[in-house]
């Protein structure tokens, strides 16, 4: 008999532990479930500030060639690109002092050392000397 009430004790603390288990397994992913979420939030306000700072960083680059004495500032030079149409060009070395046009046309830059772009008949960079 007193197998019995001992089995039957056991059998009840076993089948409370079983039915105890998950209440702690389900809190526990509860828990992890919601760290998770914050994890995602805390990276989308990054990604939000990071883009911010970008759009910043490319609006301050449009007018960065304006301030930097055109034709005067070797990085400008540096920046030019064959196939830039004159419009671009001229953004990032300002008006030349002489044109002349032709098959080729060619910009010069005042300087004793003689600075100039030429374009093709299209209107497109294809070579230039620093000056």
């Amino acid at each position: 008999m007193r197998r019995g009430i001992y089995a039957g004790v056991l059998l009840a603390v076993i089948v409370g532990i079983a039915i105890a288990a998950p209440a702690p397994l389900l809190h526990a992913q509860s828990d992890e479930v919601s760290q998770l979420r914050q994890r995602v939030a805390d990276l989308e306000q990054k990604v939000r500030e990071l883009e911010a700072l970008l759009k910043e960083f490319q609006e301050g680059r449009k007018g960065a060639f304006e301030n930097d004495y055109g034709w005067q500032n070797k990085k400008n030079w540096r920046s030019l690109e064959v196939g830039m149409s004159e419009a671009q060009v001229k953004k990032i070395l300002g008006e030349p002092v002489k044109v002349i046009k032709g098959v080729k046309t060619l910009w010069y830059y005042p300087n004793f050392y003689g600075g100039n772009v030429s374009f093709d008949e299209g209107g497109k960079l294809t070579g230039w000397n620093e000056p």
